[in-house]
């Protein structure tokens, strides 16, 4: 039976939740006579669990119901978000108090979808939304989610985008969820001034912006959109550049950011103050000193009487923080103070010293590798469980496992954490987000070297989850094919040695001199010698045969046969991450001997050395050297196919393949002939600057120099060249296409040679 109808809307809750404004009991309806709950019944529910909600109220069965417990109750379940509307209702059922609570949900989103949006793809912005389907209907989750996407759309170029939303209904319980947009056009930053400063021209400013005026790459960059995060970005980016140069003081006011009128253009002024530019008077030490202050002095960057700058006073913290952590004292805190000598452009620093206690290392763990195993990250590490602290090896094992690029650069984590009532251990929480190592790729083109070319390739660069690489591939154009299969186990038997080999069989017509084939194996083993020095000793057996000889120099006897080499390598390697490097050093030596049996016989020598200096942000400098000589066993003559050529897309690319080396005039079927019959010493070198077109599409531009000489050891005639060019890292590989120009002698009037070929060139 029931007696009496309490109260509760949705629309008094509403207002409470949302207005902030408090109320009494009066607010939410008639008052209720006092009663004991014997029974709570929940009538309503489709979709939320009723154990959700009886495990939400204060009430329970036996207490005694008022006002004041049941607006807290209710407002606990409006709270929830889950209810459009909510009753209660006191009933007498044989004699027993029922409260019966009613509840109306709020209906579920059965789909997402979005209208007016042109610009940007369903999916990418999905990806944006934070509802999900068949998730119950929040407004507040979507006000965040419009936030979500409206910040999305600014960053990419899309200043003056808007969105909205409205609800579709599909029956009673479910509805749509439909996201309203209108994009405009993306605003392009036509012109971006300065006004104050006198240091730095305004050119040179702008070269460390992100934010960029429109240009005529703008379209592959996405360099001339203007996006508010990225604004925001480079005016710390500008103050930074001046506490560089020492300009302490600098200042910039609130920019000044004009839209047109037919809102496609956005004009950008800056006032700056710079202020004078200081010098570092007195540099002083305090606190726990561990070191002779003379020894401190000698390892910093700052230096007194000299132009202060805040990127040396941060590398200088580091080492600092780091020589206190290579003894142990995880917890040491190196305090700069910076005192302005009154009356002079000059700043004293202060370095204070705390180091706290000895710590070491606790438990190690690894996660976020579901696919690679433990071990060949723990191979990596410089430091051991139970070991104690050094800041030095931490910061080099994340640098060793970053090096082995299995895993996204930015998501590679060391953390440390004490454990509970164990202030003097540090466990070591190793993060990792892994990238995709394995691929799968056909491609067909054009190349300037090999005409029309078909490829395709399975590779697995981390084989197993064990660090292992396998490689097929299979490379078939009009002027060369080549099958090959590779296999290299870092860790033989889970010891520092490693072991690799392969096989590949390989035609080349491209030489205008001769045909060839070859079929080769080869075996190899490594070992660490020294930090980041592996030695390696290699053994490769090769068949040759040549055909189509033009060449009369040529004496097919020699170059036919059997080819039998061991070979010894030393390499250093300090790049940061192999498969796409940004700053660090390789450098090689080989030697190698042919003539352990076999038809032929030479000794060949060669050094390698590629440097990677990052220049300011994407901008990458890129550096390589190489040279060669071989020498003759016995008076063994060296087989032409071994000696050495320069031009094309893989050293000097203002010149055509096989351009570069000695040549003599010859005659073929009556008409005379220019061929190159190779030298035994080439040297050459590779200069570039290479940045980002466009990060998403993997596209970036380079501009480039390069120098080489082959011939003899003596009379070296240096041939050079420069040009530009783009690299698309594309699934089936890097693909470079270069416009060269050559610099010397007569070539220099065949003009600029194009190059299009697959792989990087160092």
């Amino acid at each position: 039976m029931s007696l009496r109808f309490l109260s509760l809307f949705f629309w008094a809750v509403l207002s409470f939740n949302f207005l902030g404004s408090s109320f009494a009991a009066e607010d939410l309806g008639p008052r209720v006579d006092l009663f004991k709950i014997d029974q709570i019944e929940i009538k309503g529910l489709k979709k939320v669990e009723k154990e959700a909600v009886l495990e939400k109220i204060g009430s329970k069965v036996g207490m005694v119901l008022d006002n004041y417990l049941l607006k807290k109750d209710l407002e606990k379940i409006y709270s929830m978000k889950y209810f459009e509307s909510v009753e209660a209702e006191h009933e007498i059922v044989a004699g027993k108090n029922l409260l019966v609570l009613r509840m109306k949900e709020k209906p579920i989103v059965t789909k997402i979808s979005f209208e007016g949006n042109d610009g940007l793809s369903d999916d990418d912005l999905k990806g944006q939304v934070k509802t999900k389907v068949f998730s119950i209907l929040d407004a507040t989750s979507v006000k965040n989610d419009i936030q979500g996407l409206l910040k999305h759309y600014e960053e990419k170029g899309y200043f003056l985008a808007s969105v909205d939303y409205k609800e579709k209904k599909i029956n009673d319980e479910n509805i749509e969820l439909q996201f309203i947009i209108k994009e405009f056009d993306k605003v392009k930053v036509k012109k971006i001034s300065f006004l104050g400063n006198k240091a730095f021209k305004d050119e040179e400013i702008k070269s460390i912006l992100q934010t960029q005026e429109d240009s005529l790459f703008s379209g592959l960059s996405g360099s001339g959109n203007f996006k508010e995060i990225n604004f925001q970005n480079d005016i710390e980016r500008l103050k930074y550049f001046y506490r560089m140069k020492g300009y302490l003081q600098i200042n910039i006011g609130t920019p000044e950011i004009t839209v047109s009128e037919d809102k496609k253009w956005v004009f950008i002024t800056m006032k700056l103050t710079e202020g004078p530019q200081f010098s570092v008077n007195k540099i002083s030490f305090q606190g726990e000193m561990l070191f002779p202050e003379t020894d401190i002095r000698e390892k910093l960057t700052l230096k007194e009487n000299e132009t202060y700058s805040e990127e040396s006073l941060r590398k200088d913290i580091q080492l600092l923080t780091e020589m206190y952590q290579d003894e142990g004292y995880a917890f040491a805190n190196v305090i700069r103070n910076l005192n302005v000598v009154p009356g002079e452009n000059k700043v004293d620093v202060e370095f204070s010293f705390e180091k706290g206690k000895i710590a070491y290392f606790g438990r190690i763990k690894v996660k976020g590798n579901s696919k690679s195993r433990d071990k060949i990250i723990r191979r990596e590490l410089l430091i051991r469980e139970g070991q104690k602290f050094n800041g030095t090896a931490l910061r080099q094992s994340k640098e060793n496992v970053q090096r082995l690029g299995f895993f996204e650069p930015d998501s590679i984590i060391f953390n440390t954490v004490s454990p509970k009532d164990k202030e003097d251990v540090l466990d070591v929480e190793i993060a990792v987000k892994e990238k995709n190592t394995g691929q799968i790729s056909l491609g067909a083109g054009y190349s300037t070297a090999n005409g029309g070319f078909f490829q395709a390739s399975v590779s697995q660069a981390n084989f197993r989850g064990l660090g292992q690489n396998l490689t097929f591939s299979l490379n078939i154009a009009k002027t060369s094919n080549t099958f090959s299969v590779d296999f290299t186990e870092p860790y033989l038997f889970d010891s520092k040695w490693s072991l690799g080999g392969g096989v590949a069989i390989s035609s080349d017509e491209t030489s205008a001199s001769y045909k060839q084939k070859k079929k080769t194996m080869n075996v190899r083993v490594g070992y660490p010698i020294f930090t980041f020095t592996n030695l390696y000793t290699s053994y490769k057996l090769e068949d040759t045969k040549i055909t189509a000889i033009d060449d009369i120099s040529i004496n097919p006897a020699l170059e036919n046969g059997l080819a039998s080499t061991v070979a010894s390598k030393i390499v250093y390697d300090r790049r940061d991450d192999r498969s796409d490097t940004r700053k660090g050093v390789l450098l090689s030596y080989a030697t190698e001997f042919t003539g352990l049996g076999g038809d032929k016989k030479w000794v060949k020598n060669e050094t390698e050395a590629m440097g990677f200096y990052p220049v300011w942000g994407d901008l990458i400098f890129r550096s390589r050297f190489y040279a060669s000589r071989l020498d003759e066993v016995n008076g063994r003559e060296i087989p032409r196919t071994e000696k050495f050529t320069l031009g094309g897309s893989r050293n000097l690319r203002g010149y055509a393949f096989d351009d570069i080396g000695p040549k003599y005039r010859g005659r073929v079927a009556g008409n005379d002939v220019t061929f190159n019959t190779g030298g035994v010493f080439s040297t050459f070198t590779n200069l570039e600057f290479q940045h980002p077109l466009s990060r998403e599409a993997g596209l970036k531009w380079v501009v480039f120099f390069d120098a080489g000489h082959v011939g003899k050891f003596t009379n070296i005639k240096v041939y050079t060249d420069y040009g530009f060019g783009f690299r698309w890292f594309s699934p089936i590989g890097t693909l470079r296409f270069e416009f060269g120009y050559p610099l010397t002698g007569e070539y220099k009037k065949q003009g600029s040679q194009f190059h299009f070929d697959i792989g990087q060139l160092f």
